[in-house]
């Protein structure tokens, strides 16, 4: 298996690869480029470019540079004869790009090979489980993102890698903040739940509060500063959603999945702990566990993307499909954006 990343950054190197290396070491080659020459993961060997990896026959690209420029890469991989295309989440930055973005999915033979990716869309253990049976079991979902957070030298918090825990030296800026950065996976595992469930997934949602890295309310204007934690309320398939999203929970975090009220008073718990998601179903004071051990990039590549459950393979039909849904959501949280802090 031949695969090739373009961008070579932190989540290449904490994400993709250890997952890789677990369930395709045998079989695994992966060729690379980044525009900064320095970066150079163990096991990736690099291209001196871009159009030189997109000569190799690769099996499958990703594109895994910062969000802003995936578009740009996006439209020289489709002019290449490379067959399947994944774009990390967002797949696209700006509502600008959204519509470059529709415009180039048009193209005959375009939308087949392009895979919008967001890794939570794979956590569906409500519904390989069979804790919930239909959408209209259910009376409102709560969807979390609370990660941890440590403290620099002056006691403010600091966000910390998602992967390695250490301290995330990235400078955040509008648009990653919490509201697009991380309100994408909750909202993907929320839509690919309530889909499995017969839900036809339309959504509204509006901003309750947002607030910066210290806690300051988001202004109108501000066209700089990254959102923090925010809040966000509306309705995902007819259903009332609460979304809660925290970079700077603290050093334990919180609950990070979901939280699905049943009409009979039971409660469906999906949750991140340590290396591992745990499903609660609770009932009263009766509550049944199940683990579900690994990462979750390990998950979604091995049962979505890549080997004998690859999407592309298993059911073509759904790759456009899937795309057009992380679409939806990155142009409504992008909107969200605007009405917070006015046009730009």
């Amino acid at each position: 298996m031949l695969l090739g990343f373009v961008g070579l950054g932190s989540v290449v190197e904490t994400a993709y690869l250890p997952a890789l290396r677990l369930r395709f070491s045998n079989s695994l080659q992966c060729l690379g480029f980044d525009v900064d020459p320095a970066k150079q993961p163990d096991g990736v060997m690099r291209c001196a470019s871009l159009a030189e990896l997109l000569t190799q026959p690769l099996d499958t690209l990703f594109i895994t540079t910062a969000s802003l420029h995936h578009l740009e890469v996006l439209e020289q991989a489709l002019a290449s004869p490379v067959r399947r295309i994944v774009v990390e989440k967002p797949i696209v930055a700006t509502l600008t790009q959204i519509e470059k973005l529709k415009t180039l999915l048009v193209l005959p033979g375009a939308a087949s090979r392009v895979l919008a990716l967001d890794h939570w869309m794979a956590r569906l253990g409500t519904v390989q489980q069979g804790l919930v049976d239909i959408v209209a079991d259910i009376v409102r979902i709560e969807g979390f993102l609370q990660e941890p957070s440590g403290f620099n030298a002056a006691g403010e918090p600091i966000a910390l890698n998602f992967a390695t825990g250490e301290p995330d030296t990235r400078t955040l800026r509008h648009p990653d903040g919490v509201i697009l950065d991380i309100g994408t996976h909750v909202l993907a595992m929320m839509r690919e739940t309530l889909r499995y469930l017969g839900g036809n997934c339309d959504m509204a949602l509006q901003v309750v509060t947002a607030k910066d890295r210290l806690g300051r309310d988001i202004r109108k204007g501000d066209l700089t500063t990254a959102e923090g934690e925010a809040h966000l309320q509306g309705l995902i398939s007819g259903l009332p959603v609460d979304l809660w999203l925290n970079k700077y929970a603290g050093p334990s975090g919180g609950q990070k999945g979901l939280r699905i009220y049943l009409r009979d008073g039971r409660i469906i718990s999906h949750d991140r702990r340590g290396a591992e998601d745990v499903l609660e179903h609770i009932d009263g004071e009766d509550i049944q566990r199940w683990h579900v051990p690994g990462s979750i990039y390990e998950h979604c590549l091995a049962g979505h993307i890549l080997g004998a459950q690859s999407l592309f393979d298993r059911d073509p039909q759904e790759v456009p499909r899937t795309t057009q849904r992380r679409i939806e959501e990155v142009e409504l949280l992008l909107t969200l954006q605007q009405q917070l802090r006015g046009p730009h």
